[in-house]
């Protein structure tokens, strides 16, 4: 659960940096915030537990690419919001960068995000000495999370991969990736309990 604890909090730095941070490059500003006050909130929470340097990775990595899938869904609801705004003649209320920028940007971000959780796959893989059925699930829905995010970044680079199709492909990719970590606890114990 701690790990939900700092994707939260690195969240939260994410969206006030961008309600009180109004300049164009919002998104890079914002997202350095998070990544870190997601590395203050990891001694904050996991500061009594030891561990060496690979287990430590994988949790600031893992909760980073919670973090940045989060963000990269909401940046691409807020940018399908916008090109419908400006497709029904609405110009109120839009943000000072161009649809274009703010698209290109918000795909940066995405490749940020792959990044961490595939740092997160291959810290995973290296600390994890039994296979046990957890395990084993987690890894699975880690690795389908991240094929799905790879697949989405490639149509989108080079296919011209539409918009909508990205949306839907990031929350199954969020999906996916939250059943890896909350769902597969949450099934465990409950086989535990019984």
């Amino acid at each position: 659960m701690n790990l939900l604890y700092i994707a939260l909090s690195s969240s939260t730095a994410y969206f006030l940096m961008k309600i009180f941070y109004k300049r164009s490059n919002y998104i890079y500003v914002s997202s350095v915030v998070a990544c870190a006050v997601g590395f203050i909130a990891y001694f904050v929470f996991y500061n009594s537990q030891s561990h060496d340097f690979v287990t430590s990775l994988h949790f600031y990595v893992t909760s980073m690419s919670i973090v940045f899938l989060f963000i990269t869904c909401y940046e691409v609801f807020l940018l399908e919001w916008r090109v419908n705004k400006v497709k029904s003649g609405e110009f109120v209320g839009l943000m000072p960068i161009s649809i274009e920028k703010n698209y290109n940007t918000t795909f940066k971000l995405a490749g940020l995000g792959i990044t961490f959780l595939s740092l997160a796959l291959i810290s995973g893989f290296y600390i994890t000495d039994a296979l046990s059925t957890e395990i084993q699930l987690k890894a699975l829905f880690t690795s389908i999370s991240w094929l799905i995010y790879f697949a989405i970044l490639i149509g989108i680079k080079f296919f011209n991969l539409r918009t909508k199709y990205a949306v839907r492909g990031l929350v199954f990719t969020l999906m996916f990736l939250l059943i890896a970590y909350l769902g597969n606890s949450l099934i465990f114990s409950t086989i535990a309990w019984w």
